[in-house]
């Protein structure tokens, strides 16, 4: 057909407008508007020519399904509770709003402006509540080691980080 390609390496020899069916559906990937075969439309797949990936989220070049963290906020989305938010990882109280944007972290009723206890539900600086109990401004060992964890998280993420941006250079 005179594409350029030779006949044993093109899908199509005789026709000059294909060559390429990468999906082997029966439609050249000129023609062929989701070359994978995905059910995502080239135009909106992340990955054209890759059936197992059509969305990445932080635009690091993994798809969302292989990516283990998906927003690069360096907290792995199987301990996010935002997992395609990079400006959320936690939510104490788990009513959907992240800790970062929620003014009541633990859901006691006491914005966390006026809590001396904002992650411990049970106790607050607020003397309307019952339950402000003492404890000597003491933080439960649960919330330390999830700070911990989300630190150690961050701080291997940026190495590994400084680590690639050192191979590229």
């Amino acid at each position: 057909d005179n594409d350029g390609v030779l006949d044993s390496n093109d899908a199509f020899p005789l026709d000059p407008t294909e060559s390429v069916d990468t999906d082997s559906d029966g439609i050249g990937n000129n023609a062929d508007t989701d070359d994978d075969n995905d059910g995502v439309l080239d135009s909106n797949d992340a990955f054209p020519l890759d059936p197992t990936e059509s969305v990445d989220t932080d635009s690091d070049g993994i798809g969302n399904n292989a990516d283990t963290d998906d927003d690069n906020d360096g907290v792995l989305d199987s301990i996010d509770a935002f997992p395609l938010d990079p400006t959320e990882s936690v939510d104490t109280d788990n009513d959907g709003i992240g800790n970062n944007t929620d003014s009541d972290d633990d859901g006691d009723g006491v914005l966390d402006s006026n809590d001396a206890f904002p992650l411990d539900p049970s106790r607050s600086s607020n003397g309307n509540n019952a339950s402000s109990g003492g404890g000597g401004g003491s933080i439960p060992l649960s919330q330390i080691s999830i700070l911990l964890l989300i630190f150690w998280v961050r701080k291997r993420a940026l190495n590994n980080y400084l680590k690639l941006q050192q191979r590229i250079l």
